[in-house]
């Protein structure tokens, strides 16, 4: 087929995305276009909605989490209208875009967030989360020590090792790291899968006939690590053939390593011998980082991806950003890829600029609605049962907790308090405040509770 007739077959669609690839690539570092702009390609455009097809869910996320911004900029202009850009998943092969001369322009450099792995589906461990990129804080220092303890020692020092907290804390980090280490010990395979994909893997095998390949990558392995275990919570097949690999693992010594957002103990919906079975060897949990932990996160980020981060800014960040390591990545990220964009240096204003969403106005007060609406989210209830008028432990702690949190961050008086929750008398919520500084000395899930939501509310 000669070039006339190639040409002639070329959609409207297909020389929009040969366009905008173009542009991409003019714009974006050759690694950084390769890994995660390459795989894009043009699902639609109808009226001004335009779909942006990825390969996977995880590789949309990704784009969309740090540079839909980027293509908000640039889009509108070379489709010629305002348009709504969507990402979606679409696992359908991608065919190259025709090549279009590059535009003029400078070369900027938008800067993927740190510590994703290449594949999801790829059960390696990722190359960028090891012991030494793991920064550490009197926040994770104990869990830190424990899992080098369990690399040391795999399957007689701590089995299982249990690591829990709060989302975005470094609980997979660990959990790679851990496994570089006791493949550089002892070689072998580990097997470092999330629950999920434990989960997916034993459905195919039943469905295939294949338990005998799936029980021998699960249990003929040199170690077993798994994230995010909460989540075979009511799937009782999958977790009962867990509870048997675990046995298997544990009776001959090979190392166990398990992640959760909670403590066995609080873990609703599995068999408690399972759950039991999780506090055999050590259990740690990782806290909130402090303010010293963030600002050495962000240093080290900006030192591996050669940012030029100013000092008033890392404490800007360091400071209001206080819920999560990924968050704070994240925001950093993100800033970095402005900056690129408009080629301008990274400074205090352009910060609080491009992340006006999670760096708040100074004197900023969170409302009485938002907190309700975050400890809901918290204990996994809704609003109006936070705020009825129920007895039950499992949603008057929680309400209780709440009404803390309206007085020390929000600041509110006790009679406001009470009205908001539904309660005639204001001295209902001075005994919930004095009740939850007290559990706060003594009870592990409080504290720790309390410092999530603080870290989550605070300005």
């Amino acid at each position: 087929m000669d070039s006339r007739a190639s040409a002639k077959m070329i959609s409207p669609a297909d020389e929009l995305w040969s366009r905008i690839d173009a542009f991409l690539r003019s714009r974006l570092r050759p690694d950084l276009y390769d890994r995660w702009f390459a795989p894009l390609r043009l699902l639609s455009l109808e009226g001004s909605r335009l779909q942006v097809a990825a390969p996977d869910r995880f590789h949309r996320d990704f784009v969309e989490d740090n540079y839909r911004a980027f293509f908000e900029e640039f889009v509108p202009a070379i489709v010629g209208q305002a348009v709504q850009i969507a990402f979606v998943v679409d696992a359908a092969p991608r065919l190259a875009p025709t090549p279009l001369p590059l535009p003029a322009g400078p070369t900027l450099t938008p800067v993927p967030r740190a510590g994703e792995p290449a594949d999801p589906r790829d059960s390696r461990p990722n190359p960028r989360y090891t012991f030494d990129t793991f920064v550490v804080g009197e926040s994770n220092r104990f869990a830190f020590a424990a899992a080098q303890a369990v690399a040391a020692n795999p399957g007689h020092t701590w089995n299982p090792l249990f690591l829990h907290g709060d989302s975005g804390l470094g609980k997979t980090h660990l959990l790679h790291a851990l496994a570089h280490a006791i493949l550089d010990k002892q070689g072998g395979r580990v097997a470092i899968v999330s629950s999920e994909r434990y989960t997916n893997d034993f459905v195919a095998a039943l469905s295939k006939g294949t338990m005998d390949e799936f029980r021998h990558k699960y249990r003929e392995c040199a170690a077993l690590l798994v994230d995010d275990v909460q989540f075979l919570a009511g799937k009782d097949k999958t977790a009962e053939e867990f509870f048997h690999t675990f046995n298997e693992l544990h009776d001959h010594h090979v190392q166990i390593v398990l992640s959760s957002d909670r403590s066995p103990k609080e873990l609703k919906g599995l068999d408690a011998r399972l759950c039991s079975r999780f506090e055999w060897g050590m259990r740690v949990q990782i806290e909130v980082p402090e303010f010293e932990t963030r600002a050495a996160i962000l240093q080290k980020k900006a030192e591996v991806e050669s940012i030029d981060l100013p000092g008033e800014v890392t404490q800007l960040l360091a400071s209001h950003i206080r819920s999560n390591v990924r968050e704070l990545e994240g925001a950093l990220m993100r800033l970095a890829a402005f900056a690129s964009l408009k080629s301008e240096p990274i400074t205090v204003p352009l910060a609080r600029d491009v992340l006006g969403d999670v760096i708040p106005p100074e004197g900023y007060k969170p409302p009485i609605e938002r907190i309700q609406e975050a400890v809901a989210a918290h204990y996994g209830l809704t609003v109006a049962k936070l705020t009825s008028a129920s007895r039950e432990q499992k949603i008057a702690q929680p309400r209780q907790v709440a009404m803390y949190l309206c007085r020390e961050l929000g600041k509110e008086k006790f009679q406001s308090i009470a009205e908001r929750f539904n309660k005639k008398d204001h001295t209902t919520v001075i005994a919930a405040v004095e009740r939850i500084r007290s559990l706060m000395e003594t009870e592990e899930p409080v504290r720790s509770a309390v410092q999530v939501l603080t870290a989550k509310l605070a300005p």
